[in-house]
């Protein structure tokens, strides 16, 4: 299992850093036949720098870096 964490970097607001979210899980499901879904995590209560993140995974490696290309 290949995962790739995304993060509200940029973002202005949490509503924003979900749409984003969603919109890489939509892009992956269409585009990457080995994704294997996504969690979002809060990490405010954590983090200096983020409020959330979102981990993906890939049962294929091309997939990943693919993803990565395209959102990371």
């Amino acid at each position: 299992m290949i995962k790739v964490i995304l993060t509200d970097q940029g973002l202005k607001n949490y509503d924003q850093a979900r749409l984003h979210f969603i919109d890489a899980s939509i892009w992956a499901l269409q585009n990457c036949k080995s994704f294997g879904g996504y969690e979002i995590v809060e990490t405010a209560d954590v983090s200096y720098e983020w409020d959330q993140m979102a981990e993906y995974k890939f049962l294929d490696e091309k997939d990943a870096i693919w993803f990565k290309l395209r959102w990371v």
